[in-house]
């Protein structure tokens, strides 16, 4: 009987760390060498009321992060990789070649994998570079394999969860392979930038809560700035009338709630954006539901829409822990489909641990040799992120492979961009988030203007730029059932999001590179002369602490976007011809970034997206190639109603050791939402076994419709054929 051994069961993704060691005292004679991992504070028991002992029999998850390799040469490869100058200049990697080119020695994993299977903890995950493992077993097990106790503990929000009391401890053998171990912890970690306008100017904000204030800015049905008031304010309209509307692009939402798609769909209707369905991605284990944070994911969702109309998202979710962030994020930069990313969620330097920052840095470094841009909210308690009356700033805004964004108040003119200020309001504490980080260092990058001020002191300074975000006149948005105005920088975020989506749309039309780590080159467009204006200067208030001045300062950074005129200064002031009408509705076709968009059935149990025989790139869709296969992956798009034409084409190659014919076959069909073929637009079989040949169909008359582009694969029960898919493609004018 044929056996298939090129393909390996089916892997899945995974998390991150860092830190240091320090040697624990005392340790018995011939038992192994142990060491604390420093900077893994126990936050969470430290500010949680004492339950009791976390039952020793509970199912506990973790994420073991690694070292990377070369680590030491990252940042001077990022530099290299961002320098015009440089031969290098944009030759961004694949996430396989940051993984071969970076990822954690494997004498290293071998160690780790080793040691937590010797403590009868079991490894059900692990990232594509090898440098986040997840390690499951029973509290008692996690306890005796890293030196902890786990309690349960209530926080002062009535909150119960379960948490380490003390910093890990690991032998010395893996010490110097592991950066940290996440998950001992469930409590949530990170907050949410987003604000809904208050019914009085000195109410606290309370997401969920109606707006009730009149009069109100901006004519949404309950007040607040539609997205045609966005785009005239920051000079958006003319880059969407010249035909780049976001087509082609994606942008990846970092979440860690659920949204309701009918309410993206009223907005986006209300609005007439036509706007593609977002997609969702759920990491470890997410149900998807939407809870409390549900207007921050739906608010980032309409906002991205109301900039980049045409452009893609993909809306990742996970859990709210330090180990499903870290996963999160880790999945995003893996899959590698988007080439932009929007955060509004963060937590402030002071309450995050040196490990998490440590290793979402890592993954923030990935983001950047792949030529991932990453706007982040910089937080919406002014210069005092942490809600008191210390000075700090906001994790990941600070991070210095991120642009962070601040806020601002913004009145129009008429139609037309009118005026900004600082957003802060002392009578409930809350701004733009801005000040100086503790823990990053000042790039090289960040020059210009007011960027050496009375506060420098040699650390990142935040945010580096700024968008309108006090609610007071704030976002029209649909949420939760009901139309609401939302402010706080979680929207000032996904609109420089947007404007990067744009931005690559224009530059792929022109020849260009896309942007990739924005900063850079968004400090080169402040601090040198460009043909074109390409920012509001904000001078006017303070973020409760920080006050703003001419040129750069720590309440908006450089400032505000012109966005018309910041999109030709990046792509060197030319005009280029708007695209052709029509677009691209399958995302992932040459399937460079694994099954992502793709939905896979293979009942002999394998990962069907593999590097066998790919027709382009590294990789692509194998089918079957065993007995008694089905195998199949489908996609789901809509072809809009005006399409005038909608083509559809893929590459097939057939390989195969049947001696008669026909028993094996291929189908590319249709089949709508409920799975019901629609058409079979084409059948190969062992009997058209041949090399790479592009096959095309005219799926015009499924204009208007949602349909599953669906690929099919099956064999008998002996003498097995190959089918390879590749460069998948729907094209519509």
């Amino acid at each position: 009987m044929a056996k298939r051994f090129q393909k390996a069961l089916i892997p899945t993704a995974l998390a991150v760390l860092s830190l240091a060691f320090a040697p624990v005292q005392g340790a018995m004679a011939q038992a192994p060498v142990k060491v604390k991992m420093n900077g893994q504070e126990a936050n969470s028991a430290k500010h949680g009321t004492l339950l009791g002992h976390k039952a020793g029999n509970e199912k506990v998850s973790i994420t073991l992060s690694l070292k990377l390799q070369h680590a030491d040469q990252i940042d001077g490869f990022i530099a290299d990789l961002y320098d015009p100058a440089s031969p290098n200049y944009k030759k961004f990697l694949t996430s396989d070649q940051w993984a071969s080119k970076f990822g954690p020695a494997q004498s290293d994993v071998d160690s780790v994998v080793s040691y937590v299977k010797s403590n009868g903890l079991t490894v059900s995950d692990m990232s594509k570079d090898q440098q986040f493992i997840t390690v499951e077993g029973k509290a008692s097990q996690i306890e005796s394999a890293f030196g902890v106790t786990l309690n349960n503990y209530k926080n002062a929000k009535g909150e119960t969860y379960f948490a380490n009391s003390d910093a890990p401890v690991v032998p010395s053998a893996i010490a110097n392979a592991l950066l940290g171990v996440h998950g001992l912890s469930s409590e949530a970690v990170a907050h949410r930038n987003a604000t809904q306008k208050p019914t009085t100017s000195n109410a606290p904000y309370v997401a969920g809560k109606p707006n009730l204030l009149q009069p109100n800015v901006g004519s949404g049905p309950t007040g607040g700035y539609t997205p045609t008031e966005l785009r005239n304010a920051y000079d958006i309209s003319p880059v969407i009338s010249a035909g780049y509307n976001g087509t082609g692009q994606t942008v990846a939402l970092f979440e860690l709630d659920g949204y309701v798609q009918s309410n993206i769909t009223t907005y986006v209707n209300n609005y007439g954006l036509g706007s593609p369905t977002p997609s969702k991605v759920l990491v470890d284990g997410y149900n998807g539901a939407a809870g409390s944070g549900q207007g921050e994911v739906e608010l980032d969702i309409e906002v991205v829409n109301a900039i980049a109309p045409k452009a893609n998202t993909i809306v990742y979710e996970g859990p709210n822990t330090d180990a499903g962030v870290l996963d999160t994020y880790k999945k995003i930069a893996n899959d590698n489909t988007a080439q932009v990313v929007s955060i509004s969620w963060g937590l402030c330097e002071p309450n995050n641990t040196a490990s998490s920052m440590s290793s979402l840095h890592t993954v923030f470094q990935q983001m950047a040799t792949q030529g991932q841009s990453v706007f982040a909210a910089a937080g919406d308690d002014g210069a005092y992120d942490c809600g008191d009356t210390k000075l700090s700033v906001d994790n990941p805004a600070d991070d210095t492979y991120v642009t962070g964004v601040g806020g601002t108040y913004m009145t129009l003119s008429g139609t037309s961009y009118g005026s900004e200020k600082v957003w802060g309001n002392s009578s409930n504490k809350s701004g733009g988030g801005g000040g100086l980080s503790t823990v990053y260092a000042q790039p090289s990058w960040q020059t210009g203007p007011g960027v050496s001020n009375s506060y420098s002191n040699g650390k990142r300074q935040v945010p580096d730029v700024s968008a309108v975000a006090d609610p007071a006149t704030g976002y029209s948005i649909y949420s939760a059932g009901s139309w609401v105005v939302y402010g706080g920088t979680s929207c000032a975020a996904p609109l420089w999001a947007g404007i990067a989506a744009l931005n690559n749309n224009y530059a792929a039309s022109n020849g260009k590179s896309k942007l990739g780590q924005a900063n850079p080159t968004l400090y080169k467009m402040f601090n040198t002369t460009q043909t074109y204006n390409a920012y509001h200067d904000v001078t006017t208030g303070t973020n409760l602490y920080y006050p703003a001045t001419s040129g750069y300062d720590l309440a908006t950074g450089i400032g505000t976007p012109d966005a018309w005129n910041l999109i030709r200064d990046i792509n060197s002031g030319t005009t280029p011809p708007p695209p052709p009408p029509g677009g691209e509705l399958i995302v992932n076709g040459g399937f460079e970034s694994g099954s992502t968009n793709w939905t896979e059935s293979s009942s002999g149990g394998y990962e069907l997206v593999d590097t066998s025989k790919p027709h382009a790139g590294t990789k692509g869709l194998y089918l079957c190639g065993y007995n008694n296969c089905t195998d199949s992956a489908y996609q789901t798009v809509t072809i809009p109603s005006t399409a005038t034409s909608a083509t559809l084409s893929l590459w097939t190659y057939v390989s195969t050791t049947e001696t008669s014919h026909s028993y094996d076959y291929l189908k590319v069909q249709l089949r709508n939402s409920s799975n019901t073929v629609l058409s079979t637009l084409q059948t190969q079989s062992d009997a058209t076994a041949t090399g790479w040949v592009k096959q095309t169909f005219d799926v015009s008359s499924y204009k208007g419709q949602t349909v599953r582009v669906y690929l099919l694969g099956t064999n008998d029960s002996s003498n097995t054929t190959s089918f390879y898919v590749d460069d998948v493609s729907l094209q519509y004018n």
